[in-house]
């Protein structure tokens, strides 16, 4: 007979300066062995190396290379979607969601290995309590970006709806069965279909 009784918990606490620190080195060094080698080649012994830690130190900070690489995708969606945000996108709310997530494939299409990297670490994340839902809020801030407006809300799921096909897309990309310009086709297809 299994327990179930028992209560699952999180215990967090605030990192000093060196600690953010070693962990800014650990993502940094670990974002430049992706971009340079992919997924398969990118080791936890390597990002160590290159970040002068050890590898106790890395899987301390985050737990497996797969959750460092989806740390890296999430920190670079958030900058992506703050770039959205100052691009003012013309047209009707389909136009402005359409030319905002092409973008968003352009950007990605452009560090491929990165790119390869994220969506094999996003694939091994997404049954993580934080996986998904650290995505839903990021492809409402593409929206968001996109609008130029801070206060969208995804009511509708159109947001999170898009971003299955974003994923898809880049999918795609990564491998090989596409060209970006041929997702970007997609894409426009997908939000002019949920934004109109």
């Amino acid at each position: 007979m299994t327990d179930t009784s028992r209560t699952q918990f999180t215990v967090t606490h605030r990192l000093g300066p060196a600690e953010r620190e070693r962990r800014t080195a650990i993502a940094a060094a670990a974002r430049e062995l992706a971009a340079e080698h992919g997924y398969d080649a990118t080791t936890v012994r390597d990002i160590a190396a290159r970040a002068g830690t050890t590898p106790a130190t890395v899987y301390r900070y985050f737990g497996s290379k797969d959750r460092l690489l989806h740390h890296i995708m999430v920190e670079w969606a958030g900058r992506t979607a703050a770039e959205l945000a100052g691009g003012s996108y013309p047209g009707d709310v389909a136009d402005r969601v359409s030319a905002a997530f092409q973008d968003i494939i352009r950007w990605a299409a452009q560090d491929l290995a990165l790119l390869e990297a994220g969506i094999v670490s996003f694939r091994a994340t997404a049954d993580a309590n934080d996986g998904l839902a650290v995505w839903q809020g990021l492809f409402t801030a593409f929206v968001r970006g996109a609008l130029d407006d801070p206060e969208w809300a995804d009511d509708e799921g159109k947001a999170l709806t898009l971003g299955h096909v974003l994923v898809a897309c880049m999918l795609d990309i990564t491998s090989g069965r596409t060209r970006p310009e041929e997702t970007c086709a997609h894409i426009d297809t997908a939000a002019r279909l949920i934004f109109r």
